[in-house]
């Protein structure tokens, strides 16, 4: 019996679809491992079917392609590629010649702009490599103000202001793009956009700020951790589960501005960002969190007890000031700078 495919083999696959002179041979067999469950994860269905339609697609085989392109919505409906298949599919429709089936099939997805952070880059894209950049941007704009509505009234710590806030964040960026391909003169919007590309992914606090940002807001040993060991085990854990999937995250040092910014929650635009924690370091070398002990005594068997261990069950991300007006792009990214932000799947 032939192996199963995994997500791994099916990238591998879709690659060469890019680099066939035939790809049909790619589709067949795409389609054969759907119909016969030979994929390791069975979610990936509607993902295979995608990567068929754009096989067929570029063998010039249309109607096959949009077929194929329409069973992949159904397989993946209720999956995680749920939006981005109905994105692909919409996407597709446009670019064969159905811009009416297109643009109706995007209708019903722009919903999700202000609710789902992973559906906003399919759907502009969909509109984007269809000439409609101008219309991204208004659809983007909507989104926008609704979702940071969304955000201020769920200023509460809770899931649904961090959902809000990741999908604000991806809507500024986002716009940002779209923005500056139409030449567009940057706006407060898009300047928040550039500060949070210079946010870093984690803030570490030296233990002398630590003790004292939880003695004034212990509120926060939610989301950094109840101690410093649990401070320095959280960051390595980070830094180890993204260094094995192949991500670089940067972790800033926080400065004694930051920490005053914090304690206080004011903002200051002109802030200068803390150094970056250079890791990982040498195992016999002083390890980064400034304890002087090695890396290897230190903080790298912390690490990999919290990546064997995951998060605990009661972590939750503490809640942030969020102003009531308007805020400006610091007072946004100082709010959110004391803790991990989330990183895309």
């Amino acid at each position: 019996m032939a192996p199963l495919l995994t997500s791994h083999d099916l990238d591998g696959i879709g690659a060469d679809v890019q680099a066939a002179r035939d790809p049909r041979p790619h589709a067949l067999e795409l389609v054969n491992a759907v119909d016969e469950g030979r994929l390791a994860d069975p979610d990936d269905a509607g993902y295979a079917l995608s990567l068929a339609a754009e096989a067929r697609e570029r063998a010039g085989d249309h109607d096959e392609a949009l077929a194929l392109s329409t069973r992949a919505v159904t397989t993946g409906a209720g999956t995680l590629d749920a939006s981005w298949l109905h994105a692909m599919h919409a996407e597709r429709l446009m670019r064969l010649g159905r811009e009416d089936e297109g643009m109706a099939a995007l209708a019903t997805l722009r919903p999700l702009l202000h609710r789902d952070a992973d559906a906003v880059g399919p759907i502009v894209e969909a509109l984007t490599e269809n000439g409609r950049g101008e219309l991204a941007e208004q659809w983007l704009t909507a989104a926008l103000l609704t979702a940071m509505e969304r955000e201020e009234r769920a200023n509460d710590g809770s899931d649904e202001q961090l959902e809000a806030s990741e999908v604000v964040d991806e809507l500024v960026v986002t716009r940002r793009d779209v923005r500056s391909g139409l030449g567009r003169a940057p706006d407060e919007y898009d300047t928040l956009a550039d500060d949070l590309d210079a946010a870093p992914d984690l803030v570490f606090f030296p233990e002398a700020a630590f003790t004292q940002l939880l003695a004034a807001q212990p509120g926060m040993a939610d989301e950094l951790g109840r101690d410093w060991d649990t401070h320095r085990a959280l960051i390595e854990g980070e830094l180890q589960a993204a260094d094995a999937e192949g991500e670089v995250l940067e972790v800033e040092v926080a400065t004694p501005g930051l920490l005053a910014a914090v304690l206080s929650d004011t903002a200051d635009a002109d802030q200068e960002p803390g150094p970056r924690v250079p890791w990982p370091p040498g195992r016999n070398d002083p390890c980064w969190c400034g304890s002087r002990a090695k890396y290897k005594k230190c903080c790298l068997p912390r690490g990999r007890d919290r990546v064997e261990a995951g998060p605990p069950p009661t972590e939750t991300v503490a809640p942030t000031p969020t102003p009531t007006a308007a805020p400006t792009s610091s007072e946004r990214v100082i709010s959110r700078r004391s803790g991990p932000r989330t990183r895309a799947r």
